[in-house]
């Protein structure tokens, strides 16, 4: 899978000669995605990238699209301003080929396949962590491009309260406040968030069946809570809910002005602790929700519910740790679409082993997943990390992943002459990776080089030409590989600077066509730097050359762009701060979308209050 990466495999090659550097460990963080369980990033097989409370901050973006694309190391692509739907690319893959969790709990639409992550407010994220590479193996269907895992705000070993009000062009306006506090064995959290913004013109002119010369606005309104209660004995139990409604305009015609009102929320129960000296547990029950109302030209409702149930066991067992669980997961669609069929069932076992052999690290993982609707699908992973120093290690993994159908895919009705199809099967990957991370004095590098191949990918065809009457089958197939590259270091007390590059060939196997939307070049890079009380930023980004047509014809070609943004904050009393940001300073014009408008130069301000600890 490899042999066509053979100038990514030379630009590993010279990781072998920082062996020889100077340790300077950072602090260790936790992380739980690459294995379901707490681990050290530091000695975890599967690499997570971290995105911190304190990158929020200083990043400044102001959604969780704009976060991923600077430090997330993933494809972003909004379709208008803000609150409109937003895609994200990780490795190439489809947009709904990555499972987006809220606090262990997954989210998105059981008709459109994709989690609404235009929806989160990121003022309610206090953490993000992003699993790159196929993980069905841990995670189930959707897990082909990877996983993107959103904590929300919980409190601390303190009492801590914040408040923040922005204000910005197009009419922004935000407020937003969080409380967390331990009492005793009890730690409890509030938050809420409030956001309005007169927006700009979702649509171009040449998107001819929906253009209107008019500001699309976008209004949210998110809260969360969480209740967490130390029982003794290393047993824990918690509560935590968030709710994120959003009414956003969209047009559709030259004198349309319609809206689409989504609300997003999950509601979970969980309970970990020891089942004996040798066996740790953990307990969760949840639903969510993912609700959307359309009022104006073309009115109704799709409504998704997802009701999750997980068991997860982490058994010591010598020089390793064995998992294994269960999980059921129970999908539910009401909507003024009259579907064949309206709900689903998947049963699920997984068992997995982690183990080291010295400088050698072993990770594997295997899940069965049963579908009511097409059967069973067996998904596997294994990887393994060599340290050759404590400056150096190596890494490999393989694996397979799935998506099945949607309900859209399945039993979408005869509206219009399209019609869905009952006989699909599940879209299929397999996929390679070979890494290395290094510490070079106070530097930390990465490199990956990865290869996914699809197939039985899921398209809708036109029955017959000219007919304008389609029907989805699984009649494609994609492949994508090549190499990133990651760099981040902390110069002194006062810089810190993150870097990410990837170049990649999102291709069709078939044709040979760039696949639509995906670039084959992006990256990022943040720099930060404190002046006394002062601190100064940039965040840029490059995206290369992109094609709105699975054929790549010259009338759908978006040409590459790069954007600045510059920030700043400055602390002029110990709980208070100002905080200030332009995006895209050069007010460059670029196309994410064909016929969706991308916002120009926009500054925006903020005034924070944090009490001292």
């Amino acid at each position: 899978m490899f042999a066509r990466s053979p100038i990514a495999l030379a630009l590993l090659a010279p990781l072998f000669a920082l062996a020889q550097s100077t340790s300077n460990q950072s602090a260790d963080e936790v992380v739980v995605t690459g294995s379901r369980f707490p681990e050290s990033l530091a000695t975890a097989v599967r690499p997570v990238r971290v995105i911190t409370a304190q990158d929020i901050r200083a990043s400044g973006a102001g959604t969780l699209a704009e976060l991923l694309a600077t430090l997330g190391g993933v494809e972003t692509v909004s379709s208008g301003g803000p609150g409109q739907p937003a895609s994200v690319f990780i490795r190439g893959a489809e947009s709904r080929h990555t499972v987006v969790l809220v606090d262990g709990v997954r989210i998105g639409s059981a008709t459109l396949g994709a989690a609404p992550v235009e929806s989160l407010p990121l003022a309610l994220i206090e953490r993000v962590e992003v699993l790159e590479g196929a993980s069905s193996s841990l995670y189930g269907s959707d897990a082909i491009g990877g996983v993107i895992q959103v904590f929300t705000q919980r409190a601390g070993r303190t009492p801590q309260a914040s408040a923040a009000v922005t204000v910005g062009e197009q009419g922004l306006w935000q407020l937003a406040t969080a409380y967390a506090r331990r009492m005793g064995d009890t730690d409890f959290s509030l938050g809420a968030n409030l956001l309005r913004t007169d927006g700009v013109n979702a649509t171009t002119p040449d998107n001819i069946y929906s253009y209107n010369p008019d500001r699309d606005g976008y209004r949210n309104q998110g809260f969360n809570a969480r209740v967490s209660q130390q029982l003794g004995g290393g047993h824990q139990v918690d509560a935590q809910w968030l709710r994120s409604d959003g009414t956003v305009h969209f047009d559709d015609g030259p004198t349309g002005d319609s809206l689409n009102i989504n609300r997003t929320q999950t509601l979970a129960l969980h309970w970990a602790g020891p089942l004996s000296t040798t066996v740790q547990s953990d307990l969760r029950l949840a639903r969510s929700w993912d609700e959307a109302r359309a009022q104006g030209s073309y009115p109704g409702y799709v409504n998704t519910q997802q009701d999750q149930l997980s068991w997860l066991n982490r058994i010591a067992l010598g020089a390793g740790t064995l998992s294994a669980g269960l999980e059921w997961l129970s999908q539910s669609v009401a909507s003024t679409t009259a579907y064949a069929q309206t709900s689903r069932d998947i049963a699920s076992g997984l068992v997995g082993w982690r183990a080291g052999y010295g400088a050698l690290s072993v990770q594997a993982d295997l899940r069965q997943d049963s579908n009511s609707q097409f059967g069973g699908a067996t998904t596997a992973q294994l990887g393994g990390t060599w340290r050759v120093s404590n400056e150096l290690r190596w890494r490999a993994s393989v694996g397979n992943a799935f998506k099945a159908p949607t309900l859209n895919d399945l039993y979408y009705p005869n509206l219009w002459g399209s019609v869905g199809n009952p006989e699909l099967r599940p879209e299929r990957s397999r996929s390679a990776e070979l890494g290395a991370d290094a510490k070079l004095g106070g530097v930390e590098l990465g490199a990956t080089v990865f290869a996914n191949r699809i197939r039985n990918l899921i398209q809708w065809v036109e029955t017959a030409p000219g007919s304008f009457s389609y029907t989805p089958q699984n009649v494609a197939s994609a492949q994508s590989q090549g190499l990133t590259l990651t760099a981040a270091t902390a110069l002194g007390a006062d810089t810190r600077a993150r870097l990410s590059l990837t170049l990649q060939d999102p291709k069709d196997s078939t044709t040979g066509f760039q696949l639509r939307r995906r670039a084959q070049q992006f990256g990022a890079l943040h720099l930060s730097h404190r002046l006394g009380e002062v601190q100064l930023g940039t965040d840029l980004s490059l995206v290369g050359e992109r094609f709105d047509s699975s054929n790549e014809a010259a009338t759908s070609r978006m040409g590459g762009y790069g954007l600045v943004a510059v920030f700043a904050a400055w602390q002029f009393r110990p709980e208070w701060r100002l905080e200030g940001r332009v995006n895209n300073l050069g007010d460059k014009a670029y196309t994410q979308a064909q016929g969706y408008t991308t916002p120009g130069r926009q500054a925006q301000m903020t005034l924070r209050w944090t009490p001292a600890r």
